[in-house]
């Protein structure tokens, strides 16, 4: 393959591809580096990078290296591929900091736009950007000495490309230790000056070195350059990742989707165990021996279930950072580290989305519920409505003298003031300035049925062998010749959406401004907010199906849209503002704290975020059917505001109740009847 000088990437896309494709084993598209950073990263269009299934290349080489080294597109392929086999994607951050002593004694992180695990790794440093130098140097050295040894030949090919490389008069030269460790890369000079740094990168190219290995040396590195590295302070709070940081989520896809291929081929060979010689080698121990297995395959459906729903998270989040999916207005929200007792500062990016009917939604049975409910929560509200009219005392007009006004005018009047003339009372009509909004939440665990299913008992010990040849034996324990088609479950969706939509009518009754919103995400910078019905519209049928469309998402981060629904009560400026969040379980998230998944993480910033709302005026109330909710609600939320509902059913009735306690007193208990 030659490249002469003018020739692009493209011309030949299609032979890089055949040849990523027999060293990596699998297909790998190959696209330009400029095709990737439009996207969303403002990265050196020049740069090589990849995802999980392309690999990004410079459009053009300097023609110096196509005259020189025509095959140099190879060279990037063969690196780019060496750097997905080598680790350098499964860099986590909790690992460095337990093999690493000095990185463990550094202070976490504090500010970040998104922290994947390598930029946490940059940001437990003052200067993020030398440290990333230093390790993509040091990693760059590793992955060559990697690929010297498991490639023969390939040393030759890369001084050439090198060599080609250097001779290119436009190159920009890096600086001092930089460039110290580049010529060593590339020609294997040392500086004396830099001989310390050379020697780290020397055990690098030992066998057995790792990423974190990388990450070790370039922490010494830094230890001992970073006192005489004078940097703009400034470019180092605006730091951002990179593609490659991104790309560590990509890679980590490719592991956990290794893995559900492996729990569908260990379900699928228990499914096909030859059982025809079954009986006559087990005998009697055949019915055990069965139920086990059935438990077996159960247990490894449910993982295989949760690794599912897990990696379908994370490509969303995935493929909303790489702007392939079409999303609404974004925002940016503090995140409290209860770890650090600090705010990260605009750690969260929430984006706002306007829940679109599918056609699939079940209206009928939505209009059913708020039938059948309609009258209760009704009756429930009522005793919150104005009584009408209000006496007002002391105006300069009315229907009515007031005397007290007119006893203390003529008082004024005989010690030689000027009296009072404001002597009438009149009915004035009384208005509720009130402005709710209902954030619900719709994380993947609303989709689960309200009654769990009843599990399957054990066969009795004298149960008969079933024949396993013959599925229509008289041995209906195990088989059935004529099953019947079960109801579908009510899950915990179906009635949040209900009990929505019945005080939406309930509430458009009264009068009260209200939105309705429901809120889910994956991970810190992927939080969902979507919107069913904004303060400012009016309740259509539109609403209706809007609030139908509400499905089971993702995750549970609380804090982001807790803050993003107060700033829009806020903006109503009515003078009582109510925010009720109905949830069916805590906050969780897959990215809570340093070790991700931190449940206390979530909760401690669920709490801060009720707080500030509190400190704005906004009165918060947390509705759960979690039963077991009452032990973190009572940490989370202020004291007397939040209530556990024993039975789904119920919460229909205890929204308006919450709601009537809120904004005009409580109601007789005879309203919940």
């Amino acid at each position: 393959m030659s490249t002469p000088s003018g020739f692009t990437l493209g011309d030949f896309e299609a032979r890089l591809a055949l040849f990523a494709e027999g060293i990596a084993g699998r297909y790998l598209h190959i696209k330009a580096t400029s095709e990737f950073s439009a996207r969303r990263f403002d990265i050196d269009p020049q740069a090589p990078t990849q995802t999980s299934d392309t690999l990004y290349l410079p459009e053009h080489l300097p023609d110096p290296v196509v005259e020189a080294y025509p095959e140099g597109f190879r060279v990037l392929v063969l690196q780019q591929i060496a750097a997905r086999q080598c680790g350098t994607f499964a860099f986590r951050f909790d690992v460095a900091r337990a093999r690493i002593a000095e990185l463990a004694l550094l202070e976490m992180p504090g500010r970040s736009l998104r922290l994947s695990e390598r930029t946490l790794f940059y940001r437990c440093f003052e200067r993020p950007r030398v440290i990333r130098e230093l390790f993509e140097a040091y990693e760059a050295i590793r992955i060559d000495a990697w690929m010297a040894d498991t490639y023969p030949g390939i040393g030759r090919h890369l001084r050439r490309y090198y060599s080609a490389l250097d001779s290119d008069p436009h190159r920009q030269y890096p600086e001092g230790y930089l460039e110290a460790l580049y010529r060593y890369r590339i020609a294997g000079e040392v500086h004396p000056s830099f001989a310390p740094l050379l020697q780290l990168a020397a055990r690098l190219k030992q066998d057995g070195t790792d990423v974190y290995d990388s990450a070790r040396a370039a922490c010494e590195a830094y230890a001992l350059i970073a006192a005489q590295i004078s940097v703009d302070e400034q470019e180092f709070l605006e730091f951002q990742e990179t593609s490659a940081e991104w790309s560590e989520r990509e890679a980590r896809l490719e592991d956990w989707e290794d893995e559900l291929a492996n729990l569908d081929s260990s379900i699928l060979a228990l499914e096909l165990i030859d059982t025809d010689n079954v009986e006559a080698q087990r005998g009697e121990e055949i019915a055990g021996e069965i139920l086990e297995e059935a438990l077996d395959i159960a247990n490894l459906k449910n993982e295989r279930d949760r690794l599912s729903r897990r990696l379908d998270m994370e490509r969303s989040a995935v493929r909303d950072t790489f702007g392939e999916e079409p999303q609404g207005r974004s925002f940016r929200y503090d995140e409290w580290d209860y770890l650090g007792h600090r705010y990260l500062k605009r750690y969260c990016r929430l984006f706002e989305v306007h829940l679109a009917p599918t056609g699939e939604e079940d209206l009928d049975a939505l209009k059913a519920a708020v039938h059948h409910w309609r009258h209760a929560v009704q009756r429930q509200l009522e005793h919150i409505k104005p009584l009408g009219f209000q006496r007002m005392r002391r105006v300069a007009d009315g229907d009515e003298l007031d005397i007290d006004a007119i006893i203390e005018a003529r008082q004024d009047a005989r010690t030689g003031h000027t009296p009072d003339d404001r002597t009438y009372s009149r009915r004035e009509r009384i208005h509720r300035d009130v402005c709710a909004v209902m954030l619900v939440d719709l994380s993947a665990s609303t989709d689960d049925p309200i009654d769990p299913p009843e599990p399957i008992p054990p066969p009795p010990e004298d149960a008969p062998v079933p024949n396993l040849r013959d599925p229509y034996s008289d041995d209906s324990y195990y088989w059935t010749s004529d099953p019947e088609t079960p109801e579908p479950k009510r899950r915990i969706i179906d009635v949040q959406q209900e009990a929505t939509l019945i005080m939406a009518a309930a509430l458009d009754q009264l009068g009260d401004s209200y939105g309705i919103y429901g809120f889910s995400g994956y991970g810190h910078d992927c939080v969902e907010f979507y919107a069913a019905k904004e303060i400012c519209e009016s309740f259509t049928p539109a609403t209706v199906s809007a609030i139908g469309a509400m499905r089971p998402k993702r995750s549970t981060r609380m804090g982001p849209a807790i803050r993003h629904a107060v700033t829009k009560l806020i903006e109503s400026g009515n003078a009582l503002k109510v925010l009720l969040v109905v949830s069916d379980g805590f906050p969780q998230d897959s990215d809570y704290g340093p070790e991700r998944g931190n449940h206390e993480y979530g909760l401690q910033d669920t709490a801060r975020a009720l707080s500030e709302a509190h400190a704005k005026g906004v009165e918060t109330f947390c509705v759960t059917v979690d039963r077991s909710g009452h032990d973190y609600l009572k940490r989370m939320c202020p004291e007397s505001r939040y209530m556990v509902i024993e039975e789904i059913e119920d919460l229909p009735a205890a929204l308006s109740k919450v709601y009537a306690t809120l904004t005009g007193g409580s109601p007789p208990t005879h309203a919940l009847q």
